[in-house]
């Protein structure tokens, strides 16, 4: 098939994807409308450089940094739920999901320097998502031309934010620990990286499109199956409230509480197993590929569906929401 203007062969189901993801031969790439809308971030570099830059994002997103911003985490979820779920009697959770999840990534990643431009990055980065996943060609009132005006108003936000926290670790005013931009600054002071702050700024963007739509999708599929599960739900909320019993009435989640919660982190890798986060994703051949009698020519995209073999009604769901919601 074609897609996005590029020759394209479809792969799907565990055999394949072993294949796939065990052959050096096909290298991992994304679309080139992704390509565009990012920027010159880890997607785009190679050698030493990748090397680098992919050794301070596995930093930042480490374990011991994770613990550091569980209650940040705890805070928006919070004020997420009294603002949008508590008083009413039906809510929509795919966008709300998509909210909260974005609200998150912002406070994590920029703190409180984004507080301000935060209706705007979201609105902006709703369109450059849409973006992604069209044909780059840049006309007026397109989906990419779209996205497109959007990602350089979100660049432009994001180095002011930027900016500013160079200019405050300079001064000794904030520490490594703050957010993701003084984060990587202070590696850069180390010598450990070379990225200019627009190469941070386009690193920021990709781990927002990274988390964004991953998180909310297992957010949104973990809801549905816990609203089928009534068994199951029980034994969560059971988890969930023996947790809380320990905690003050406005005390935050610490790591030790969030290691607490085995049964729940089990019912959400179940889900992710069942329902992937993800599509699939796209692998382009190097060189000319033979695959069970079937010839893959070099510079072909595989697209490895990461759906499991489910009846149609189940598939159209899920294509659904990943393409159309």
């Amino acid at each position: 098939m074609s897609v996005f203007g590029s020759p394209t062969v479809l792969m799907a189901g565990p055999a394949s994807n072993h294949f796939v993801f065990s052959n050096q031969d096909l290298i991992f790439t994304q679309t080139k409308a992704i390509n565009i809308l990012i920027g010159r971030s880890i997607m785009t570099l190679s050698g030493d450089e990748l090397k680098q830059v992919r050794s301070a994002l596995q930093g930042y997103l480490s374990p011991e940094m994770v613990t550091k911003y569980v209650w940040k985490m705890d805070e928006e979820v919070r004020r997420h739920i009294d603002l949008n779920w508590v008083g009413h009697k039906t809510i929509k959770v795919a966008p709300l999901a998509k909210r909260l999840t974005f609200n998150i990534i912002s406070s994590v990643m920029f703190g409180q320097g984004a507080a301000p431009f935060r209706e705007a990055l979201a609105t902006g980065f709703e369109k450059v998502v849409r973006a992604a996943l069209s044909i780059p060609v840049n006309i007026p009132f397109t989906k990419f031309s779209k996205g497109l005006s959007a990602s350089r108003r979100i660049r432009k936000l994001l180095g002011q934010i930027a900016h500013e926290r160079e200019a405050a670790f300079h001064q000794g005013h904030c520490s490594s620990a703050d957010d993701f931009f003084t984060y990587m600054l202070a590696l850069r002071s180390e010598g450990k990286h070379s990225l200019t702050v627009e190469d941070i700024v386009d690193n920021a963007i990709l781990l927002l499109i990274a988390g964004y739509e991953t998180s909310s999708v297992l957010i949104t599929f973990l809801i549905r199956q816990l609203a089928n599960e009534p068994d199951i739900l029980g034994k969560i909320t059971d988890e969930q409230e023996e947790i809380a019993r320990n905690k003050g009435p406005n005390e935050p989640l610490t790591w030790n509480d969030v290691s607490r919660m085995k049964y729940t982190w089990k019912v959400a890798m179940e889900t992710l197993r069942t329902v992937p986060a993800l599509l699939g994703s796209f692998r382009t051949a190097t060189k000319d590929i033979e695959y069970r009698g079937y010839h893959i020519p070099k510079g072909w995209q595989v697209f490895s569906s990461h759906l499991l073999m489910k009846d149609s009604a189940e598939i159209n769901t899920e294509i659904a929401y990943h393409f159309l919601i």
